[in-house]
C-alpha cells in the first residue's frame, strides 16, 4: 500500500513537472493530494462500544456488540487499512470490514471487553 498511496503522487506529480507540463502537474496534484489522503487519515478508535473507523474522507461506525467474529486476513487488496496484515470483522452475514490496528492484540482485547461472545479465528493468538 505505501507504493501506491505514495508512488503514484510522486510519480503523478514529479513526471509533469519535470517534463514542463504544467497541465499535467496541475490536474494530478489534487488527485496525489486525494491518495495521500488517504494514507494520513487512515485510523480506528474505540469509543463508547463503536469501533470508529476512518480511512481518508470515508468515516464508517461499527457496532461492537454487532460483531460475531474475528478473522486475520492478508489481503491487499480490502479496505480500510494500509497494512496487509489484517483483521476481518464481520458483523453479519454480507457486513465485514477489515481494520489493520498498529497493535493488533490490544485492539482485540478492548473489543473483547466489550462483547466477549465474538469467535476469533484460529490464528489469532491474544495473551489474556
Amino acid at each position: 500500500m505505501t507504493i501506491v498511496l505514495w508512488g503514484v503522487p510522486l510519480l503523478g506529480v514529479t513526471i509533469p513537472a519535470v517534463n514542463g507540463e504544467m497541465l499535467g502537474f496541475f490536474i494530478m496534484l489534487p488527485l496525489s493530494l486525494f491518495l495521500l489522503w488517504f494514507w494520513f487519515r487512515t485510523g480506528y478508535k474505540i469509543e463508547d462500544e463503536i469501533i470508529m473507523v476512518r480511512y481518508g474522507p470515508i468515516k464508517m461506525k461499527v457496532p461492537i456488540n454487532n460483531i460475531q467474529m474475528i478473522k486475520k486476513r492478508k489481503n491487499p487488496f480490502t479496505a480500510p487499512a494500509l497494512s496487509t496484515d489484517k483483521l476481518e470483522l464481520v458483523s453479519g452475514r454480507f457486513d465485514v470490514i477489515s481494520v489493520s490496528p498498529e497493535d493488533q492484540e490490544e485492539f482485540i482485547k478492548q473489543i473483547l471487553e466489550i462483547n466477549n461472545e465474538i469467535k476469533l479465528d484460529s490464528r489469532l493468538k491474544i495473551r489474556k
